[in-house]
């Protein structure tokens, strides 16, 4: 009698399809995501990639989906900190390695780096499950008192936006400075401060003095 082939399960496909993209996408840059490649890379026949993600951006999107996933995981222990100035404070430092560790990931899921994709309804639903963790730590800070009262999606947008632009020039290797991570800290001081000061408070501490003028 001839053996009969067993049959791949489809999750397990899946599963390699995907982590040969994320090893292409992170050795080699978002232009070696071809269905091809993907396929070649995983073992898989071409129509593979077709069966279970519907071509190259499906593929993109499972990337952009799994990258938040992982973003909401990693901070997900904080959310019962005693601290929550300093959970706050922390899971933007997990935000920067989680980027740094995987940067062609963090181009796909913030800085469009694949032309012509637009992640899906499904994986954007994802994306904002990531900015409520965020949020959420806000708003402990602020019931807390620590915060100033306040919007806490207002404020988590502020500093994603300004925590985004310091990873974003670091990946680019556009860096001024030679300590970077002292830099990202004393980012996160400054939102800190700023988001304690009274409102319409630009800061709770006094400007420096200027120097007088020689006469």
């Amino acid at each position: 009698m001839g053996h009969t082939r067993r049959r791949t399960p489809s999750g397990e496909v899946e599963q390699a399809l995907l982590g040969a993209a994320f090893h292409l996408l992170e050795a080699e840059g978002p232009e070696a995501l071809s269905v091809r490649r993907v396929a070649a890379e995983a073992g898989v026949a071409p129509m593979g990639v077709y069966n279970h993600f519907d071509g190259k951006n499906g593929v993109v999107d499972a990337l952009f989906r799994t990258g938040f996933e992982a973003l909401t995981e990693e901070i997900a222990d904080l959310e019962q900190a005693d601290d929550p100035v300093e959970a706050f404070k922390e899971g933007l430092r997990r935000y920067r390695r989680l980027a740094l560790d995987h940067p062609r990931t963090y181009e796909v899921m913030f800085l469009k780096s694949v032309e012509g994709f637009e992640p899906s309804e499904a994986s954007m639903e994802v994306a904002t499950a990531s900015f409520d963790g965020l949020a959420r730590k806000v708003g402990r800070a602020i019931e807390a008192g620590e915060f100033a009262p306040a919007d806490e999606r207002e404020l988590a947008q502020v500093a994603w936006a300004a925590c985004h632009g310091v990873v974003a020039l670091e990946i680019a290797g556009i860096c001024m400075v030679d300590d970077l991570a002292t830099t990202y800290e004393q980012l996160l001081d400054t939102l800190v401060e700023g988001f304690s000061a009274p409102p319409g408070r630009a800061g709770s501490r006094a400007p420096a003095a200027r120097p007088a003028r020689a006469r």
